[in-house]
C-alpha cells in the first residue's frame, strides 16, 4: 500500500503486564490449559475494540520486562540496537516514535505510571513535549486536541499490586484488599528481598506495596500458583472497570470530531509456575505473547492469529505517520491493518537479561542517591527464546540458587533447551529434537551474537536523576 488514512491524533496505549488471553474476546486462550477453573475477567470495552479494530493476539514481545519491551515498541529496533536490553542499566539510543512525530509537526505527550523505568532515567523522554507522571487528570489538562498530536499512555495497574497501582487509584478498596489478603499470611515467613520500585512511593503507599509483595511471596513459596493467578485476573477486571474504561470514555469524548488512531498493546504478560515468578525470569508463553490492537477510522476489522512481533508496531505507525529516517528491524503491517491481509509470520526473539535481586536493589539505591552509576550492574542472559514457523525453542542459561525469591543468587548451568510446537489452537506442546529445532537454535545463536559483540553505539550513558526526582526519592527514604 502506498496511501493510508490520515489522522489528527495518534494515541498509543500501553497496558503493562497485559496477557493477550486476559482479553475476554481473544479466542486464543492459554490460561485455561495452565490454570483450569479460573474465573475469566470481564473486559467489555476491550471486547468492543477487538470487534471493531485490527486485533493481533499473537504478538511476541522482545523482553519479559518493562524497559526493554517498551524500548522495542517505541523504536521498531531490537534491543541490541536501541541499547535497553537490561532492566535498568543503559539509556535508550536512537530515534523513537516521538522523534518521528515531532519531525512531522505533532505535539508529543507521554504519561507514565512507572517513571523510574519509563522516564528520564533511561532516556525515554527524549523528544517528548509533555511528560506526565501517574496523573490521568493532568494529562487531560495538558492535552490540546486542536493541534495534531501523538500520545503515549502507559498504565501500570495490571502490575503488582494487581488492579490498584497506588492509593490514588486504589483508595480504600486497595487498603481493604491488602488487609483481607494479609489476614491469611502467618507471621514471620520468608524475608522480602524484592524491594524494587518502578515509581515513587512513600509512607502508606510504600507499605501497602511491600505488604502486597509479601503476600505474593508467601503464596509463591507455598507453591500456590492458582491463588496468584486468580489475583492477577481479578486485577485485570478491577483495572478495566475502575480506571481504563472511564479514562478511554473521557479520551474519546475529548477527541470527538477528530480522526484518531488508537494503538493498544501489552509489553509482557504474567505467569506463575515453578520456573516463572511473574514475568522477569521466564519464557512462558503467557508472558512472551501479548496483544496488539489498531482501532480507528480506516482500520480493517478482523482478528489475525498469525504471529507478529512487537518490533513491528513502531514501523507500522511510522509508515502512516511519516518522519522515519533510519533503518528499522520490524516490518510495517499496513497491508493487515488497512487492507485486512493476513500478516506473514516471521522469526521472533525474546531475551531476559537479569541480575541478582540483592545487587540490583543496592545498585538502584546507590544510583538514585548519587545521580551516577556505581560502575556497571552485572547482567546475564538468564533465558531466551526464538520462534520459527510453528516451533518455539527456549534456552535457560542460568539458574537461581539460595533462599526465597529476591534473595536468590545466579549460577550458570548447562543450557536447558525446551522445544515446543504450537497446536491448532496456538497452545505450545512439548516436542522432540528435530531438524526444525536445530535451525531454530542456529537462529537463536546468531541473534545472541549481536549482544556478545556489544550493543550498537558507543557508551551506555548514565541514567539521569533530576532535582524533582531527588526530592521525591527523599520522600521514599533514600539518602540524597
Amino acid at each position: 500500500m502506498t496511501s493510508f488514512p490520515q489522522y489528527d491524533h495518534y494515541v498509543l496505549v500501553s497496558l503493562d503486564t497485559l496477557r493477550s488471553d486476559a482479553i475476554a474476546a481473544n479466542p486464543l486462550k492459554l490460561w485455561p490449559t495452565t490454570h483450569a477453573g479460573q474465573k475469566p475477567p470481564s473486559t467489555p470495552l476491550l471486547d468492543r475494540m477487538v470487534a471493531e479494530g485490527t486485533f493481533l493476539p499473537n504478538a511476541i514481545s522482545a523482553a519479559p520486562y518493562t524497559s526493554a519491551a517498551h524500548a522495542t515498541l517505541l523504536t521498531g529496533r531490537w534491543p541490541h540496537r536501541h541499547g535497553v536490553f537490561e532492566f535498568f542499566n543503559r539509556r535508550l539510543r536512537g530515534e523513537t516514535l516521538f522523534t518521528w512525530a515531532r519531525r512531522r509537526g505533532l505535539r508529543t505527550y507521554f504519561k507514565s505510571d512507572f517513571p523510574i523505568i519509563l522516564g528520564e532515567h533511561l532516556g525515554f523522554t527524549d523528544d517528548v513535549d509533555e511528560y506526565v507522571v501517574e496523573d490521568d487528570d493532568e494529562y487531560f489538562s495538558r492535552l490540546d486536541t486542536t493541534s495534531p498530536s501523538l500520545s503515549f499512555l502507559h498504565f501500570g495497574s495490571l502490575h503488582i499490586p494487581y488492579g490498584f497501582h497506588n492509593l490514588r487509584y486504589g483508595g480504600d478498596a486497595y487498603r481493604q484488599r491488602v488487609a483481607e489478603l494479609s489476614a491469611g499470611i502467618p507471621a514471620g515467613g520468608a524475608a522480602l528481598g524484592d524491594r524494587l520500585v518502578e515509581t515513587y512511593r512513600s509512607g502508606e503507599d510504600l507499605e501497602l506495596l511491600l505488604a502486597y509483595k509479601r503476600i505474593v511471596l508467601h503464596h509463591y513459596e507455598s507453591g500456590d500458583y492458582e491463588t496468584l493467578f486468580s489475583l492477577y485476573l481479578e486485577g485485570v477486571e478491577t483495572f478495566m472497570r475502575t480506571r481504563f474504561e472511564p479514562f478511554m470514555e473521557r479520551l474519546m469524548e475529548r477527541m470527538q470530531g477528530r480522526r484518531v488512531l488508537v494503538v493498544l498493546f501489552g509489553d509482557h504478560g504474567e505467569e506463575y509456575d515453578a520456573s516463572s515468578y511473574g514475568h522477569f525470569n521466564t519464557m512462558a508463553e503467557g508472558v512472551t505473547r501479548v496483544p496488539v490492537l489498531f482501532w480507528g477510522p480506516g482500520v480493517s476489522a478482523g482478528t489475525h492469529r498469525e504471529r507478529i512481533r512487537t518490533v513491528d508496531v513502531a514501523p507500522t505507525i511510522g509508515a502512516v505517520l511519516g518522519g522515519v529516517q533510519e533503518r528499522l528491524d520490524g516490518v510495517p503491517l499496513v497491508e493487515t491493518v488497512f487492507g485486512g491481509a493476513a500478516p506473514r509470520p516471521r522469526e521472533a526473539y525474546v531475551q531476559a537479561h537479569v541480575s541478582d535481586t540483592a545487587q540490583f536493589v543496592d545498585f538502584q539505591q546507590k544510583l538514585l542517591e548519587s545521580g551516577r552509576k556505581p560502575g556497571s550492574l552485572p547482567h546475564v542472559c538468564y533465558a531466551e527464546a526464538v520462534y520459527d514457523g510453528d516451533i518455539k525453542l527456549s534456552r535457560q542459561n542460568y539458574v537461581y540458587t539460595g533462599g526465597p525469591v529476591g534473595t536468590w543468587s545466579l549460577a550458570p548451568c548447562e543450557p536447558r533447551i525446551t522445544v515446543e510446537r504450537f497446536d491448532t489452537d496456538l497452545v505450545p506442546r512439548r516436542d522432540e529434537w528435530n531438524d526444525e529445532a536445530a535451525r531454530a537454535l542456529a537462529l537463536l545463536d546468531a541473534y545472541g551474537g549481536h549482544f556478545e559483540a556489544g550493543p550498537d553505539g558507543s557508551g551506555d550513558g548514565d541514567p539521569v536523576v533530576t532535582d524533582e526526582i531527588r526530592s521525591q526519592l527523599r520522600n521514599m527514604g533514600y539518602r540524597i
